[in-house]
């Protein structure tokens, strides 16, 4: 998730939470398009789900001990991500700021249609891969990382087009990554499953780069 900053309701939010695993609510998201301008997934995308406003569950569990950048290419590699989740206190934070964006701004993807992706996501159109080019493309870096060894940066690819979960980066994305870290840089990419997102109305990879 990229940078949501923490200000007092987000405080009162985190305060207000145990040193206990924290547990992430599911919500649906609507199919129609009207609350966010055209943001959330058209209701005739595959992708579309059924449920009230709102976002999505975002379920990664916390984790307690770093992933080493080899075990983690292994787990990406092998398409397995229930191994990874942030540190506690990471998870904490996040779970605190979401919540108070939720208050404050009704979901957290209207927040970041405001002030953190203002004009640069479009409507998701119904076929996922359609016309990709680099420009579509934003990567931010994320400020709620897993929990990986120093080193491993990860990156919130935003994307104006809808991305279907998996693990293969299209050409345009990876064209995105090399011109951002170069071409010899280590990295990994994945979408997660839409069960798992915790903006599902906002197109979004996970980019992680090891930079030697």
């Amino acid at each position: 998730m990229t940078k949501l900053r923490v200000d007092t309701a987000s405080r009162t939010a985190l305060s207000s939470l145990s040193a206990a695993k924290a547990t992430v609510a599911v919500a649906g998201v609507a199919t129609s398009t009207s609350k966010f301008g055209g943001l959330l997934t058209p209701p005739d995308s595959p992708l579309a789900l059924k449920a009230s406003d709102g976002d999505g569950g975002g379920g990664r569990e916390w984790i307690r001990h770093p992933v080493s950048w080899r075990q983690f290419k292994c787990y990406v590699d092998a398409q397995n991500l229930e191994p990874l989740g942030r540190s506690l206190e990471t998870h904490t934070e996040y779970e605190a700021v979401m919540a108070a964006r939720r208050k404050e701004y009704g979901s957290v993807a209207k927040y970041l249609t405001i002030h953190v992706l203002p004009g640069f996501i479009a409507a998701a159109p119904s076929h996922c891969h359609d016309s990709l080019a680099v420009e579509d493309f934003m990567l931010l870096v994320n400020d709620f990382p897993y929990y990986l060894d120093d080193g491993v940066e990860h990156w919130v690819m935003w994307c104006r087009k809808r991305l279907v979960p998996g693990f293969v980066a299209p050409p345009a994305a990876v064209q995105a990554i090399q011109a951002k870290f170069g071409a010899a840089v280590e990295w990994r990419y994945f979408v997660n499953p839409v069960s798992k997102q915790s903006v599902p109305q906002l197109s979004h990879a996970h980019v992680f780069v090891k930079r030697t």
